[in-house]
């Protein structure tokens, strides 16, 4: 059994419920979906990408994983609809580190003792992210995946460690890239032959590009 919110709720950072899970892995995987998506000019959870909607392709690839799956939101009125446990932020305008936060929570409650965090608005990342970080991360703090020479801070596994992690954000620090250069970072560098599976959709021209590489591949 691992501990998460029941179905359809939304969870603060230390409500806990009890639900079974059908595999267990050494992670959680936590998607990232509570960005205001202010250069896309709506919400982009929802815009249709092959068929799905950038949160449902997201979703699925978090479920091929393996291991508990959760959404992180910054507030309660981002929450989508959706069976998931859903993640609050402890405290408010955090940005993508209060995801990590939540995550750590999420993954303490279900016996597992790394985070994968991933973004919502990332379509094309590798079916071997997990695997090749787990083999890189040894005593690192986080392992990320290096592509086209940059370091993917939202396609990272972290090792859980609220106590440092409290303790940055009491030092009135928000950066999550900070935060990774603090614990420390295994890199894996990604084969950047191709198109880049790291590409995020920030803007409308992104989604065009990102449906044209649907239709090529």
């Amino acid at each position: 059994m691992t501990f998460a919110e029941a179905p359809g709720q939304i969870a603060g950072c230390t409500t806990r419920h009890r639900i079974s899970t059908n595999s267990m892995t050494d992670f959680a995987t936590i998607v990232a979906c509570g960005g205001t998506a202010e250069r896309f000019g709506a919400d982009k959870r929802q815009e249709a990408l092959g068929g799905q909607t950038l949160l449902e392709r997201a979703i699925a690839k978090a479920a091929a994983y393996g291991g508990p799956v959760a959404l992180a939101v910054r507030e309660r009125a981002h929450a989508p609809e959706t069976h998931l446990p859903v993640l609050v932020d402890p405290q408010d305008d955090l940005g993508p580190i209060g995801a990590l936060a939540s995550g750590f929570d999420f993954a303490e409650t279900s016996g597992c003792a790394q985070v994968l965090l991933i973004a919502c608005d990332q379509p094309f990342l590798p079916t071997d992210l997990p695997r090749r970080l787990s083999h890189a991360l040894g005593d690192a703090g986080v392992a990320l995946p290096v592509s086209a020479g940059h370091d993917q801070n939202m396609a990272g596994l972290w090792r859980c460690d609220r106590q440092a992690l409290d303790a940055y954000l009491a030092s009135g620090q928000r950066s999550l890239w900070g935060f990774a250069e603090q614990v420390g970072i295994a890199r894996v560098e990604w084969d950047d032959q191709g198109a880049d599976p790291f590409a995020d959709i920030d803007t409308q021209a992104d989604l065009s590009a990102a449906q044209a590489r649907i239709i090529e591949e």
